[in-house]
């Protein structure tokens, strides 16, 4: 195996905590729709865009978003609405974890299925924007999670290996991809992120303090 040389980061879960919130969000709009969605029903979308919600929502209640512009912006509308401490919240320890890691060494990315705006928005928010070599989207790839579509750019886009890489996911969606990827996983299991099936990943932490060099350097021997 390579020794890892970038450490790839889903954002939302992993950096900033911000399913439930999203979930209160989709709910809301929703329910402006008549519509009332389960959290079991919106956990399947947990790592992946809102494409994908559109079609779970469209396999477990018949109702077809997809396509429809106003409803998305609608969606927006809720977003902006509400305070962005609410939208926000940093995952304790994110910027620790960081610093060290970028101590080490390692280059660091975010690789979520989040829109770009919404990336930009929470690492400028906590302030972690510095960290990072590159911010990648789901937007700028076919498909997403749990294709490994959005590892397989931004490792080309840092000019690094899969193989060189390792991913921190809090879903399993996000875990599948990074797999698939060719990419060592790190399982964060966040409680807040649902019931995810994290077994893709080779290696399972319950806080951000857990995921240190040391940890990564073990990974690379396994």
């Amino acid at each position: 195996m390579n020794q890892i040389k970038a450490v790839l980061f889903d954002m939302d879960g992993v950096l900033v905590n911000t399913e439930p919130v999203h979930f209160l969000m989709w709910k809301e709009a929703f329910h402006n729709r008549g519509l009332e969605i389960s959290y079991d029903v919106y956990k399947g979308c947990i790592g992946t865009t809102d494409g994908y919600l559109m079609d779970l929502i469209w396999d477990h209640y018949g109702r077809d978003f997809r396509g429809d512009k106003k409803f998305l912006e609608e969606r927006m509308a809720i977003e902006e609405r509400m305070p962005k401490e609410e939208s926000f919240p940093e995952m304790p320890g994110v910027r620790e974890m960081l610093q060290q890691l970028q101590e080490a060494g390692f280059l660091l990315a975010i690789a979520s299925s989040s829109p770009v705006s919404r990336i930009e928005a929470a690492v400028d928010h906590i302030g972690i924007r510095r960290y990072f070599s590159l911010l990648n989207s789901g937007e700028n790839v076919a498909r997403s999670k749990p294709a490994p579509d959005i590892y397989l750019d931004t490792a080309r886009k840092l000019g690094v290996e899969p193989s060189e890489c390792i991913v921190l996911e809090d879903s399993g969606n996000g875990s599948i991809a990074a797999v698939s990827a060719g990419m060592v996983c790190v399982g964060l299991d966040n409680p807040d992120s649902g019931n995810q099936n994290l077994e893709q990943a080779k290696a399972v932490i319950h806080k951000l303090g857990e995921f240190t060099p040391e940890l990564i350097r073990s990974l690379e021997k396994i």
